[in-house]
């Protein structure tokens, strides 16, 4: 289980971000909470959202390694 990190309330379902449902409108709104919320459980399925933490285990890549640079 994680802990928002807004609010340290705790989210229990697997989502690809640590932001519970109340700060996620709250900041948001409905709709557009809604929306990011799909996007990037989609993108994290797909294994587009790789960049952190098994990734850099993975290519020994960091994450300040590719700021500020340019994709192909």
């Amino acid at each position: 289980m994680t802990k928002c990190v807004y609010c340290s309330a705790n989210i229990s379902d697997n989502r690809s971000m640590e932001i519970c449902d109340r700060c996620g409108v709250m900041v948001w709104g409905q709709k557009m909470w809604a929306a990011i919320r799909k996007t990037t459980d989609d993108a994290r399925d797909n294994g587009d959202l790789a960049l952190y933490k098994d990734q850099e285990k993975e290519k020994d890549l960091k994450w300040k390694d590719v700021v500020g640079t340019r994709a192909a």
